[in-house]
């Protein structure tokens, strides 16, 4: 599925994604940094899941972690 969205950048921002593209797709680029932000945010939950884990589940997640 395709997503299309409109967005507004003030004019330092699309200076800064004007000089970031280099006349390449702008697109590509955007959705690239989509794609990291919401990378960082799975992974910021999953830090935040495993700290909540207690007792057991705790112990369960220590001992397969122990391996790496």
């Amino acid at each position: 599925m395709t997503v299309s969205i409109s967005i507004t950048l003030d004019d330092e921002l699309g200076d800064e994604l004007n000089a970031a593209v280099a006349g390449s797709n702008r697109s590509a680029f955007v959705a690239e940094a989509i794609r990291e932000c919401l990378d960082r945010r799975a992974v910021a939950a999953a830090a935040t899941w495993h700290a909540s884990l207690e007792g057991e589940d705790a112990a369960v997640f220590a001992e397969f972690n122990a391996a790496w």
